[in-house]
């Protein structure tokens, strides 16, 4: 398996091309949007001050910087609050609410610039490397060692190859140092129907001279449990993540388990489908405080991730 797989190339050039497009888009409408909520609110500062200052009777020319300078102070400490999480708790007089609706704009900047700089990210994707390091990956049925995933892709030093496998949906790094890197089962099992038997057979009788230690064939199923995973394990964020961070996760990762995705594939597929969807959305429940009616606190003071079965 020296050669890099036609079938994990061609998947991963056109969804490198699918995934920029809608990045590329969503950031020019998230900008904009912000950058429209920013003047809107712009004026809407310069209306009171104008109230209260008589400036509409006798125009002052403080008005227009005034109302700038306070709009571009609550962006920056929406946007503050928004990068190291926000506090959730419900006050009885509603104050939550406008701490929402003042944070829109801030919320829409931030995307926006997430998402070009994934835009930025699919541009260097070195598709070839990554579709290796797949096809590695998805011939084990347990989370490898990440100095092991490395030495079998030289192409990328390590830190670019982590940044890259990382905008790839069904990859989950584990442990707290994210030593270990496995797949999730539905993404393996699509990869391996990608590649098709004659993959596995050449997978078996390849000569593996280049290389000290033999690489393993494709085994025959997945064996890890995702109900053995950490939340953050399973969604792939941090301890720290914010919940935007966590939010987005859960969405890249739920979609990875869409039965339309499985629809050439057995009833096995498909149940592991379902089995991992359910497990996504405990991870994400379990880490959204409005959904368990909990403080953010409540969910950051968490011990070591759970042991995962891909260990075993």
């Amino acid at each position: 398996m020296n050669g890099v797989p036609d079938a994990i190339v061609r998947w991963l050039e056109q969804k490198r091309r699918t995934d920029r497009a809608w990045a590329g888009a969503l950031s020019i409408l998230a900008l904009g949007s912000g950058i429209a909520v920013f003047l809107l609110t712009t004026l809407v500062i310069y209306s009171i001050l104008s109230l209260f200052s008589g400036g509409f009777v006798y125009p002052h020319a403080w008005l227009w910087p005034a109302a700038f300078a306070l709009t571009a102070g609550i962006f920056a400490f929406g946007m503050k609050g928004r990068r190291y999480g926000v506090e959730l708790d419900l006050d009885p007089m509603g104050y939550w609410m406008l701490k929402d609706i003042c944070s829109v704009g801030p919320r829409l900047i931030l995307e926006g610039l997430r998402e070009v700089r994934i835009w930025e990210q699919l541009g260097e994707l070195n598709v070839a490397a990554c579709a290796r390091a797949l096809a590695y990956l998805a011939a084990q049925n347990k989370a490898v060692n990440w100095q092991d995933l490395v030495e079998h892709c030289p192409q990328l030093p390590a830190n670019v190859l982590r940044e890259q496998l990382s905008l790839l949906d069904g990859v989950l790094f584990l442990g707290e140092d994210s030593a270990r890197v496995t797949l999730m089962d539905p993404f393996r099992l699509r990869l391996r129907w990608m590649l098709g038997p004659e993959w596995e057979q050449k997978a078996h009788t390849s000569t593996r001279t280049s290389r000290p230690r033999p690489e393993p064939p494709p085994q025959p199923g997945p064996v890890s449990e995702p109900e053995k995973l950490s939340p953050y394990e399973i969604l792939g964020v941090s301890s720290s993540a914010t919940m935007t961070e966590i939010k987005t996760a859960y969405r890249k990762r739920i979609k990875e388990c869409h039965p339309d995705l499985f629809s050439g594939m057995d009833p096995q597929a498909k149940a592991l489908a379902e089995r991992w969807t359910k497990a996504l959305n405990a991870a994400y429940g379990t880490l959204n405080p409005r959904r368990q009616g909990a403080r953010p606190g409540a969910t950051r003071q968490r011990g070591a991730p759970s042991q995962s079965a891909a260990e075993k």
